[in-house]
């Protein structure tokens, strides 16, 4: 006996259309991708087309070290590892305030104000994952609050790695006020123009 019921093509037909539309605009925007913007001319010739960041020597960088979790111990073993790693950690590391007590999910929170945005870049490759926090301070001393998923500041090979591969460069450290040239005399520091 004959089927008396009749298919209806129309609601498979659209699907089909709209899912091939759906793949057609998917390879358009993966094929027409933008890198970023339009190149700008560089001045020397370069094997590399990456541009170079330079962040703040250790030496240059002041950093506060708390503890945020109950783990006791942690920021004074952080906060000797950055000292001797270079940075300027002339505060002894205690805990943070109460409101942020076991908060801190991340490795560490990095606390920094508009003129310690550079220092706190730097601290990030110190603690990897930790998460990056704008502060309306006025000094350029980074706070380093140490959270749940910390277990050691990288080892600096592991540092000069990640920098190496985001393109980053530590600047020398700036001259102490006793190794300042007398006036007068001939500055040693290079130009910051670039020479090819």
């Amino acid at each position: 006996m004959p089927s008396t019921v009749t298919r209806r093509p129309l609601p498979a037909l659209v699907s089909l259309v709209a899912l091939l539309l759906l793949t057609g605009l998917v390879w358009w925007r993966v094929l027409h991708r933008d890198s970023g913007g339009a190149a700008s001319p560089n001045p020397c010739p370069s094997s590399s087309t990456a541009a170079t960041v330079t962040l703040p020597a250790p030496a240059d960088v002041t950093v506060v070290v708390l503890n945020s979790t109950s783990r006791a111990g942690i920021a004074a073993r952080a906060r000797t590892i950055l000292s001797q790693d270079g940075f300027n950690v002339p505060a002894l590391a205690k805990n943070d305030s109460a409101a942020k007590r076991d908060k801190i999910l991340s490795t560490a929170e990095i606390r920094f104000g508009p003129r310690g945005r550079q220092a706190a870049t730097l601290l990030r490759y110190y603690f990897p994952g930790a998460t990056l926090v704008g502060q309306p301070f006025t000094s350029s001393t980074v706070v380093v609050s140490l959270g749940a998923k910390f277990t050691q500041v990288a080892l600096p090979a592991a540092v000069g790695r990640a920098m190496a591969g985001d393109h980053v460069t530590v600047a020398a450290p700036s001259p102490s006020p006793s190794d300042a040239p007398a006036s007068g005399s001939a500055s040693a520091t290079p130009s910051s123009s670039p020479s090819c």
